[in-house]
């Protein structure tokens, strides 16, 4: 097929082209429709998941790339159909990850992983079909089932991980404090210690159950509202405004949905736009009492503001993720009433092997504190996994799995000029000795005085040569690395 020339604007935003359509290899048209429908609102729930992460930190304008990030997220959702948005909007983010790592969060890392996966299916289909301009519903069937992969990978780990005697422990669990903490803010659950100790139990049986249940079709919807149940409450913890974290399981548990949710998002849409309509003409017909409601509407907001302003400082945690959850999940409920007629969807079916590179680098980052690499951002966020100094608390795992020596070489510090190294001594923890070769070097103190292998050494910055080892420095270990502080004996304490 002979492809026609294009305008500049043809070529850059897609429009009027359409070189093949999709809609030929798929069922009936009604679903292809439905797809593409679901297409666009995983693009605007996806957007949404980086605006609650930025929310976490307000980190709307910190600089030049989040604040390009969150125009990118706007823009995307207010034409989730532009292919290009969501390129820019992709690239933007795994840009900003890339400039912060290794210092990224886990839910962020799993975020850029998907952004990756849809990148890769995108090329993959421009290189299957020679041609730019890609199907959406082509597109999301290519890329949504890795992500599903990636998802259940990711429930996995933070299973797994938990398989420990410190997470088991009621006095350092994770499960515990998460509990103590959102009991003494909201002050609504008992917490005694038969409760707490339940606590450790019901998390790891929740946490099992949710990727249990969604990996088959008969129980998915149960387990998709179980997860976002969970996750609902989770995001109040105020440990953390894990709500960052829950939006994102959000949008990805959509790409689990039938096509009946999406229908339903649309048609409660539609709904709104018509009652808002009618409402406006009703308004703009000026009378009294037209006059006395709008009047009222907008003192009645800007009370409602101003006791959600005394009441909670954290607006996007209590506000918007209260209205936007509850949404979802009340939808999602009313979706489920209607189930489709027919539904082939195979929900792990890949397109080619070679689009199994993502996936595997998931997984393969959740494997990593039992290799003996990092101990960050591997998905063992709040798991109270010890596997530094060659010892390990898991159940399973031991310590011989450990390929790489990374976290065996380990540094005590006994005294520093810096902050932070004279904190690690007070509270005799002990650091991975990448770790703390980083933050030496970073940071450049006068003095620190600590023991690797048994020495006892000084390091003197006015004394020191360039050839010291700790001033040496590996771009790719100190890029791809991140280790946590840790104890050198005893359950570890509850920390990310």
């Amino acid at each position: 097929m002979s492809i026609p020339l294009l305008s500049f604007k043809q070529a850059f935003t897609a429009q009027g082209i359409n070189y093949y359509s999709f809609l030929n290899e798929t069922t009936s048209p009604e679903k292809y429709a439905s797809s593409q429908l679901k297409y666009k609102i995983f693009c605007c729930l996806w957007a949404i998941a980086s605006i609650f992460h930025m929310a976490n930190f307000n980190g709307f304008s910190i600089n030049l790339t989040f604040f390009l990030l969150t125009a990118s997220a706007i823009g995307l959702m207010a034409k989730p159909s532009s292919t290009v948005r969501l390129l820019i909007f992709i690239s933007l983010q795994m840009y900003q990850a890339a400039t912060d790592m290794p210092r990224v969060s886990n839910h962020w890392i799993l975020y850029t992983f998907v952004n990756l996966t849809i990148l890769q299916s995108y090329v993959y289909l421009i290189i299957k079909r020679k041609s730019f301009y890609i199907d959406k519903v082509e597109l999301l069937e290519t890329f949504a089932p890795l992500v599903r992969m990636e998802l259940i990978a990711l429930y996995f780990f933070a299973v797994f991980h938990k398989l420990n005697a410190g997470f088991f422990n009621t006095e350092n669990s994770c499960a515990v404090e998460f509990l103590m903490l959102q009991n003494n803010y909201y002050n609504f659950l008992p917490s005694s210690k038969t409760l707490l100790t339940l606590n450790i139990y019901f998390t790891l049986v929740v946490e099992t159950l949710i990727p249990l249940l969604i990996c088959f079709r008969k129980t998915r919807y149960a387990g998709i509202l179980l997860g976002l149940l969970f996750h609902l409450v989770l995001a109040y913890n105020p440990l953390n405004g894990f709500y960052d974290f829950s939006s994102t399981v959000f949008a990805l548990y959509f790409l689990f949905t039938s096509n009946s949710f999406s229908n339903k998002i649309h048609t409660l849409y539609l709904k709104t736009i018509q009652r808002k309509s009618a409402l406006k003409k009703r308004l703009l017909q000026f009378n009294i009492v037209n006059f006395a409601v709008f009047s009222l509407s907008i003192l009645f907001v800007l009370f409602l503001i101003n006791v959600y302003t005394r009441a909670f400082q954290d607006y996007f945690r209590h506000v918007l993720w209260t209205a936007y959850s509850l949404t979802f999940i009340i939808v999602f409920v009313l979706s489920m009433r209607k189930k489709e007629k027919s539904d082939n969807t195979r929900t792990f079916t890949f397109a080619h092997y070679s689009l199994l590179l993502f996936p595997v680098l998931v997984f393969l980052n959740g494997l990593s504190p039992y290799l003996g690499l990092k101990t960050e951002s591997s998905y063992a966020m709040f798991s109270n996994l010890r596997t530094e100094g060659g010892i390990t608390n898991h159940f399973i795992v031991p310590v011989s799995t450990q390929i790489f020596d990374y976290q065996k070489d380990v540094v005590q510090v006994v005294s520093s000029s810096d902050p932070f190294l004279q904190e690690v001594a007070q509270e005799g923890k002990m650091l991975v000795f990448l770790h703390f070769r980083k933050h030496v070097r970073k940071n450049l103190p006068a003095n620190v005085t600590y023991i690797r292998n048994g020495v006892k050494q000084t390091f003197e910055l006015s004394k020191a040569a360039h050839t010291h080892e700790l001033l040496q420095s590996s771009y790719l270990l100190d890029k791809t690395m991140e280790f946590r502080a840790f104890h050198p004996s005893g359950e570890p304490p509850c920390s990310h």
